[in-house]
């Protein structure tokens, strides 16, 4: 009898587990029709030159762009040089050394000619330690550098946000590096659409790439599977995830990488949460929230046309540090918005986006952890009846192969970042294996990340 128990819970949750996925493929296949007129939009934009030239015409708004640094002494002037390079006519950049243990601070006043100045900055966020050094470039005069104790990226960011002086704030990481045209595309995409609040800009992996003075100089894979596994990721996300949801009220998260804020909204929503690691996805979900909740017309948009490139992970144990700490803490942030779930009050984000980043996102690895261990229980009971097994995993093997070359091909069509046709050889090669091991290490480390944050075990980070 007990038996006969398990075994109808066994065939529940099968039929529960299949039910969610091909929900949760419905939405893919949704987000990216959606994705496409978008994409075609934004291409057009950036390759006609309408974007600079309409920039040009008018005096655009000025911007900060807060590069936050902890121990980048090796890539720090290639992030500058980045911004450097911009054609955008009016950027401040600001510089927060977090308490770096090597030689960033001395680099950075070596190659910008810094003077220490004692500036009075007001505290419109509270930091929680104090500036050490004040410096302003001779050579740069818009480059502002300051050095602070070390307390984390979220309070670095909320210092630059205190010292910050224009109505734009971006925020870049250190490692990281944008196109020639990332900014006026991204301020573009800010300015077309009125109350628009946040917008997220493209990220692709810089590992493997060949740069120079903070330019782009061949754009190749890295032929670290490790490293290629986070491309292909990477393109999946931001090709067709994040421009999907800028119709259906905006993505939960952007990347800190390269984003845009207007810099009332971000002062008002109190600035990033100190602490927490995934403040990017925080502030986008708190800003969702707080414009819904004070009835506030707004936008949060995605534009794949204002790119950066960015440094991945590229062993096994760095890559299980990072999404650790990632999945805790996204779900510390989204839990705390746990209100706005099928929350009329929050329209669209409440009943789509912020479900399907909770259930479709977030949660999905429990679903399929639970998946893997009801396979076992069913080869134990003698219920797995291999022909629908073996058929079950080729169609999601096939769903995920096609949507990796559907994004993989409007990227050649569209911004083309990987022109060798062995880079794209490569790319399918990794997208066949990468249900064969790679994947389950991931969601077995956000399910880690995910019983450490719900019942607080000591597990290994």
């Amino acid at each position: 009898m007990i038996r006969d128990g398990v075994i109808e819970i066994i065939f529940l949750v099968n039929w529960m587990i299949l039910i969610y996925f091909f929900f949760l493929s419905l939405i893919y296949i949704i987000l990216l029709i959606a994705s496409l007129r978008d994409l075609y939009e934004r291409f057009l934009e950036s390759k006609i030159g309408k974007i600079t030239s309409l920039l040009k015409s008018y005096v655009p708004p000025p911007v900060s762009v807060a590069i936050c640094a902890y121990n980048e002494e090796d890539f720090i002037l290639n992030t500058i040089d980045s911004v450097l390079r911009n054609s955008y006519p009016n950027v401040e950049i600001l510089v927060i050394n977090d308490g770096s243990t090597d030689a960033t601070l001395e680099t950075l006043i070596k190659k910008f000619s810094l003077y220490k100045i004692f500036p009075s900055v007001p505290q419109r966020i509270k930091t929680h330690v104090e500036i050490s050094g004040y410096y302003i470039s001779k050579t740069h005069p818009h480059i502002t550098v300051i050095d602070k104790v070390n307390s984390g990226k979220s309070d670095a960011l909320n210092m630059a946000v205190n010292v910050c002086r224009t109505p734009l704030f971006i925020t870049l990481d250190a490692d990281s590096i944008i196109e020639p045209d990332a900014l006026d595309n991204i301020v573009y995409c800010l300015l077309r659409k009125s109350h628009t609040v946040a917008v997220g800009g493209g990220v692709y992996v810089i590992n493997g790439c060949e740069y120079k003075d903070g330019a782009i100089i061949k754009a190749k894979m890295s032929y670290n599977p490790v490293v290629d596994f986070q491309t292909i990721e990477y393109l999946r996300s931001f090709i067709f995830g994040r421009t999907g949801l800028n119709v259906l009220g905006g993505a939960m998260c952007f990347a800190g990488t390269f984003t845009l804020f207007e810099y009332k909204s971000l002062v008002d929503a109190g600035g990033f949460e100190y602490g927490n690691d995934a403040q990017d996805f925080e502030i986008i979900t708190r800003l969702h929230a707080e414009k819904a909740e004070r009835h506030y017309p707004y936008n949060i948009l995605y534009t794949s046309s204002a790119i950066s490139w960015t440094d991945v992970p590229d062993t096994l144990i760095k890559y299980w540090k990072q999404r650790f700490v990632w999945q805790r803490d996204i779900l510390r942030s989204i839990m705390q918005h746990k209100k706005m779930l099928f929350n009329p009050k929050y329209g669209i984000t409440g009943f789509f986006t912020y479900p399907f980043y909770l259930f479709g996102e977030t949660l999905s690895c429990l679903v399929e952890f639970t998946a893997y261990i009801n396979f076992f229980l069913s080869w134990h009971f003698d219920l797995l009846e291999i022909h629908l097994f073996l058929h079950v995993f080729f169609i999601c093997m096939g769903f995920l192969i096609t949507f990796t070359l559907i994004t993989t091909f409007v990227s050649m069509i569209s911004f083309n970042k990987y022109k060798r046709t062995r880079d794209l050889i490569w790319v399918l090669f990794l997208t066949t294996i990468e249900l064969l091991g790679f994947h389950q290490y991931y969601v077995l480390c956000r399910v880690c990340a995910t019983v450490r944050y719900f019942f607080g075990r000591k597990l290994k980070s």
